[in-house]
């Protein structure tokens, strides 16, 4: 599909982008012929004008836009969680796709490529800036067909609905309203939902079951996204525990602020459990297995590098500072090497009940352990006010979440 012209750089751009593909397929991340056609055929460089080439072919993320404190607000994501996200919507040619989140337009040109000939890809973006920006590096790039729409993503495009698949490129608080009703019977949405105010983050490939039912059974991606602004936005919460240190958590957990930000004055207490993992063990949801199995409130501990230099607090580098906490008392997940690329889990305490809540959080890994170490949770997401909620779903404006192992 694609009609760029070639001109100078081409070749060495055509090299890079082949050395991207071929790691991407290497390290898991493009698994079919669709994404890996998307991926040799969409010329990045296209929609990055100024970055040089080295950069625009990194599988890092490259930030495009901040706002006045220096917070990201737009980006293109890491080529890797692009073929992952591509891979787990898998859109198929003729398919009509909505796209939450154009950024740079660079996804709306990989699934220009994928529903080609005959699909369509309607793309929206907040801010008339970047959208204008996506429009001229799809016109750069020739993909002319794709519709770029300035406006709120959480309401969708009723005009071009139903779609078969909608992906969203930001991270997400809710199912919203528009989506739900634009999705096509038997449709699939890909999301990136912050299922805890903490920023706990995973992205669903859920699949349409039902006029009020969608179902995700597939391994969600660990990832971190932009959070969504305009009608959907939602404002995470924190309290600072040290200069260095906060504790992202929930505000309907009603927190005691005033006995959390003392915590870390109490001295730390360890505990070990014994459980050895490695880099390579498939591990990484057992942030989300412990929100969901946690009998006190959860968090996520956000630790810069002054305090883990000084080590007043060291997180485990896997499961973002996942953390349990009660009254003035928290217990985070933890490290110990015990050499050969292995940790043994355990967890640190610090607060006056530090013993109670070390044991607490070291008796849910005991049982993780005994589980079997479940990594595969599956989602089902109904339309608010089409059942109730339970006491353990999560409650949402438009969704009812629930998450089970």
């Amino acid at each position: 599909m694609n009609a760029s012209q070639t001109g100078p750089g081409t070749s060495n751009a055509g090299t890079l982008r082949e050395h991207l593909v071929r790691t991407l397929e290497q390290r898991g991340h493009i698994r079919s012929a669709a994404v890996a056609h998307a991926f040799r055929t969409v010329p990045r460089e296209q929609f990055l004008p100024g970055v040089d080439l080295e950069t625009v072919y990194t599988r890092r993320q490259i930030v495009t836009k901040r706002d006045p404190h220096g917070a990201a607000l737009s980006s293109a994501s890491s080529p890797s969680l692009v073929a992952d996200m591509l891979e787990q919507l898998a859109p198929q040619p003729g398919h009509r796709v909505l796209e939450i989140g154009a950024a740079t337009g660079i996804n709306a040109a990989l699934l220009a490529e994928m529903t080609s000939p005959d699909g369509t890809v309607v793309t929206i973006e907040l801010d008339q800036d970047l959208a204008d920006g996506a429009r001229a590096g799809l016109d750069r790039a020739g993909y002319d067909t794709v519709k770029v729409i300035c406006g709120d993503g959480a309401l969708g495009d009723p005009d071009h609905a139903p779609y078969d698949r909608i992906i969203v490129t930001a991270g997400a608080w809710d199912i919203a309203a528009g989506w739900w009703e634009q999705l096509a019977d038997h449709g699939r949405i890909v999301v990136p939902l912050r299922v805890h105010e903490s920023g706990l983050t995973r992205c669903f490939a859920f699949d349409r079951t039902g006029p009020h039912h969608l179902v995700s059974t597939t391994t969600p991606l660990v990832c971190g996204f932009v959070p969504m602004r305009g009608a959907a936005e939602h404002t995470d919460h924190h309290v600072r525990l040290d200069t260095d240190v906060v504790l992202k958590l929930d505000a309907t957990d009603q927190p005691d602020r005033t006995a959390l930000a003392t915590a870390l004055s109490h001295p730390r207490l360890e505990r070990w459990t014994g459980i050895q993992v490695s880099d390579t063990d498939p591990i990484g949801h057992l942030d989300l297995w412990l929100l969901v199995h946690a009998t006190r409130p959860f968090g996520r501990l956000g630790v810069g590098d002054t305090a883990r230099t000084s080590a007043l607090v060291t997180p485990a580098y896997r499961w973002a500072g996942a953390a349990i906490y009660h009254g003035g008392t928290i217990a985070y997940l933890a490290f110990q090497d015990t050499g050969d690329g292995h940790h043994e889990l355990g967890a640190i305490a610090h607060g006056p009940d530090a013993p109670t809540l070390a044991t607490d959080l070291t008796n849910r890994l005991d049982q993780w352990d005994a589980a079997n170490r479940p990594n595969q949770p599956t989602v089902t997401a109904h339309r608010t006010g089409t059942r109730p909620a339970g006491p353990d779903d999560l409650r949402r404006s438009d969704t009812i979440l629930t998450i089970s192992f």
